[in-house]
C-alpha cells in the first residue's frame, strides 16, 4: 500500500513539473521581443548613422545634426579637415555623418535608399556635403557645400549649440601661385594624353586653402627638379559635348582609379597611374616624390 502511495506521488510530481514547464514556456513566449539598438560606429572622428537610425531619430523627435556625404566627394573630405577639429573643441554638439553612397551593397539598393532619404527630407537636393539640424524632430537649419570655419561656427549658433556673437564670414580667396612648370589642361586634353600613352605628371586640384598651401610648396620643388605637371582642376570646366566629357572622365578614372582626395599627384606612364602624393603634405614628402 505504501509502495502504491509513493508511486502515485512521484507520478503527480512529474505531471506538475511537465505542466509547470509548459505554462512557463507559454508565459515566456508571450513576452515582448527584446529590441537591440544598432551600434553607432565612428569613422575618421565622426559618428556614423545609417538610414534607419537617422529616420528613427527624426521620428523619436530627437535634437541632433547630421551631414550627408559621399565617400568619393572631395569637397566632403576637404570639409572634414575643418569639421573634425571643430567638433573636438565643441564636444557637446550631437553630430553624425550619413555616407549616402554606402547605404547598400548593390547600386540598386543605394539608389532606392537615396530616394527614401529625399522623400523623408525633401530639403535634401542631392548635393554633398549637406548638413541638417533637427530640433525635437523638426528641421531647423541646413547648410550645404564646403563652408568656412566662421560659417560653421555661425551655423552652430543658429542651431543653438553655441552661444555668443556671430563671426564675420569673409570671402575666401583661393587663387593659386602660377609657374611655367604648371600647365592647366581640361579633362578632354588629359584623357587624350592618357590614350596616347604619354608619360607625364598629373595633379588633381580644387579651390580651397589645402590645395593653395600645397601648390605654394610644390612650385619651388618643380623648378628645382625641372619637372612639369599637368593640372586638372575641379569642378571640371565643360569642354566638348556631354558624350565627349563622359568618355574622357571614364578614361581618367580607369587610369587613376581614385579622386577622393585633393591635392593629389600621379605619375602617368603608358596609360597607368602611380599615386605619388595626396593631401597637403610636407615639403620633404614632395621632394622625395619627384626624386623617383
Amino acid at each position: 500500500m505504501v509502495k502504491k502511495i509513493v508511486i502515485v506521488g512521484i507520478v503527480f510530481l512529474m505531471l506538475v513539473g511537465i505542466f509547470g514547464c509548459s505554462s512557463k514556456d507559454k508565459e515566456e513566449s508571450r513576452k515582448e521581443p527584446i529590441v537591440v539598438e544598432k551600434e553607432t560606429k565612428e569613422t575618421d572622428g565622426l559618428k556614423q548613422l545609417d538610414l534607419d537610425q537617422t529616420f528613427k531619430k527624426i521620428d523619436d523627435k530627437e535634437s541632433f545634426i547630421f551631414m550627408v556625404t559621399k565617400s568619393t566627394c572631395s569637397y566632403c573630405n576637404s570639409f572634414k579637415k575643418t569639421l573634425v577639429p571643430f567638433l573636438k573643441e565643441y564636444m557637446d554638439i550631437l553630430f553624425y555623418e550619413l555616407e549616402v553612397d554606402m547605404l547598400g551593397e548593390m547600386k540598386a539598393d543605394v539608389e532606392k535608399n537615396f530616394a527614401k532619404l529625399q522623400k523623408k527630407i525633401p530639403e535634401f537636393g542631392g548635393g554633398t556635403p549637406e548638413m541638417f539640424c533637427y530640433e525635437k524632430g523638426k528641421l531647423k537649419k541646413t547648410a550645404s557645400g564646403e563652408i568656412s570655419e566662421a560659417a560653421l561656427y555661425n551655423f552652430m549658433i543658429d542651431c543653438g549649440y553655441i552661444k555668443g556673437d556671430k563671426k564675420e564670414e569673409k570671402t575666401e580667396d583661393y587663387s593659386f601661385q602660377t609657374s611655367k612648370r604648371i600647365k592647366n589642361l581640361n579633362l578632354i586634353e588629359i584623357a587624350k594624353k592618357i590614350d596616347n600613352k604619354d608619360t607625364f605628371y598629373l595633379m588633381i586640384t580644387q579651390s580651397d586653402r589645402y590645395n593653395q598651401a600645397f601648390i605654394k610648396k610644390l612650385i619651388p620643388v618643380l623648378e628645382d627638379k625641372k619637372a612639369d605637371v599637368a593640372v586638372l582642376h575641379f569642378p571640371l570646366e565643360q569642354k566638348g559635348t556631354d558624350d565627349e566629357m563622359n568618355k574622357a572622365y571614364e578614361t581618367l578614372m580607369n587610369c587613376v582609379k581614385d579622386l577622393s582626395v585633393s591635392p593629389a599627384v600621379f605619375k602617368i606612364t603608358k596609360g597607368k597611374a602611380e599615386k605619388l602624393l595626396e593631401d597637403n603634405v610636407a615639403v620633404g614628402d614632395i621632394e622625395k616624390a619627384f626624386q623617383k
